[in-house]
């Protein structure tokens, strides 16, 4: 097994949803969007973020995030044409200043995990609510390794095989990611 691209994460969710009634699918199928550059603007201004990682700007912007989710991780819902909703899920966090003094933001939500963006960087962390914010760790590189691998790992259950993607993300990945990869199929 190897990470899939983009193209190919879409193709496969394509897929395997083929047939299914579009209210299933509305939040399984990944579409590449249009939404307007001044949406990193407002998202800026919003959040007090002085610089924002190119990698992840031209993939938030590129894609419905706000109303899509691999596996258990939801990145948005309902919002396929503004940042709203990842403006509003970070100033509605209770310590959101604290994650601000970090320079990080959330970027997606699910269980156990918060998946969290460090601005400056690009780096993406995860978290629990057991966790204090020096133990974050560290799971891709970049968002669009994040898609990738996420993408990867769905497909990994739709295939059955788990088992190789933890053998890949053993290979791959930082050795304090592995708990969250592991956590990401496992759940299936």
């Amino acid at each position: 097994m190897q990470l899939l691209t983009i193209d190919e994460i879409i193709s496969s969710i394509m897929k395997e949803t083929e047939g299914l009634d579009a209210e299933i699918t509305d939040g399984i199928i990944l579409r590449k969007k249009e939404i307007t550059p001044s949406e990193i603007e407002k998202l800026k201004s919003e959040l007090e973020i002085e610089y924002l990682d190119s990698v992840f700007t031209e993939n938030i912007l590129s894609y419905n995030w706000g109303n899509f989710g691999f596996l258990s991780y939801q990145f948005g819902y309902g919002d396929e044409m503004s940042l709203n909703w990842l403006i509003n899920r970070n100033l509605e966090y209770e310590e959101y200043s604290v994650l601000h003094k970090k320079d990080l933001i959330i970027i997606a939500n699910g269980d156990p995990y918060t998946i969290l963006l460090e601005c400056k960087s690009g780096e993406i962390y995860a978290f629990t609510s057991d966790m204090s914010y020096e133990e974050i760790a560290p799971i891709a590189s970049d968002f669009k390794e994040l898609i990738r691998v996420m993408g990867t790992a769905q497909y990994a259950v739709w295939k059955h095989a788990e088992k190789e993607f933890v053998e890949l993300m053993e290979r791959e990945a930082f050795d304090s990611s592995l708990a969250f990869w592991k956590e990401l199929v496992s759940v299936y």
